[in-house]
């Protein structure tokens, strides 16, 4: 989707709100506008953990899947 095709989607939906959920939307909207865009940082744990893979370390797919 675009930008547009979202923007009309959104007014759709709202469209078919009541009034106090409408109020509700645009507080989380506006609420958006004030996060900060920081980013966490990889490798937090960096020097405080270990882990290590034996290389005889097998497992198949469904066994991953189930565990």
């Amino acid at each position: 989707m675009n930008r547009a095709e979202i923007e009309q989607a959104v007014l759709t939906e709202i469209h078919s709100l009541p009034l106090e959920k409408v109020e509700v939307t645009l507080n989380f909207v506006r609420s958006l506008k004030n996060q900060s865009n920081k980013k966490r940082p990889l490798g937090l744990l960096k020097g405080k953990v270990e882990f290590a893979i034996d290389d005889n370390f097998k497992i198949t797919d469904e066994d991953f899947l189930h565990s």
